[in-house]
């Protein structure tokens, strides 16, 4: 936990990454950005309780990575992240369903030639209608929102 306390401590939370994360710039919400992930990583070494508000934020992060290059202070959030992640794993428990889903778009959403494999079922998807975010909330939330 030291190297992860060093890890977020380089941030002087100066902004530069926002306007290059897409998540802040989708929903505008500080914890949604780099910076408010790493102080509410900062507040969970620091001993504060894992909500689901903070899980909510933690699995909000794409993980382009594109803050990365924008920071000026050469904050590895390359290293936070995975870190975060790991720790809200740890210390959340998750339904089958959500586990389920999550071991899915991990599974496939790396891999360049397994989402090119996915092309036909989207299309058998898209014309069943399946694609309408209100329609895929129905079977699962996290599907209306991917």
């Amino acid at each position: 936990m030291a190297d992860l306390r060093a890890l977020t401590e380089t941030c002087v939370h100066c902004g530069f990454c926002l306007p290059a994360c897409p998540t802040y710039q989708l929903w505008g919400e500080e914890m949604d950005s780099p910076r408010g992930r790493i102080h509410l990583l900062g507040q969970l070494l620091d001993g504060a309780p894992l909500t689901g508000a903070v899980v909510g934020h933690i699995d909000a992060c794409l993980g382009c990575l594109a803050c990365v290059p924008a920071c000026p202070s050469g904050v590895r959030y390359d290293e936070i992240i995975p870190a975060a992640r790991a720790l809200v794993e740890a210390g959340t428990r998750r339904s089958i369903t959500e586990r389920a889903l999550r071991a899915g778009m991990f599974a496939l959403f790396p891999y360049p030639r397994r989402l090119r494999l996915m092309r036909g079922p989207l299309g058998v998807a898209r014309r069943l209608g399946l694609t309408n975010p209100g329609r895929a909330a129905r079977l699962h939330p996290s599907l209306g929102a991917l």
